[in-house]
């Protein structure tokens, strides 16, 4: 067995992967990997860096006062 990676943001990559769809004697396994702002966003939840709020009335407030809305 034989591991390929592609990196699928060029045209050309997606077309490779796209006829590698269509044989019999390739199984392509897609692996979803979350973006930067993603992955940071995990991690500061793993760090306890979250907002909690008593209600939602008490959440949109904050949101707007810090929005200027």
């Amino acid at each position: 067995m034989t591991t390929v990676i592609i990196d699928t943001r060029s045209t050309e990559a997606k077309k490779i992967l796209e006829f590698l769809k269509t044989t019999r004697y390739a199984k392509v396994i897609e692996e979803n990997t979350p973006n930067d702002e993603t992955l940071t966003a995990m991690k500061e939840v793993e760090d306890g860096n979250v907002n909690s709020y008593g209600s939602v009335h008490e959440m949109m407030s904050k949101l707007k006062k810090k929005s200027g809305v």
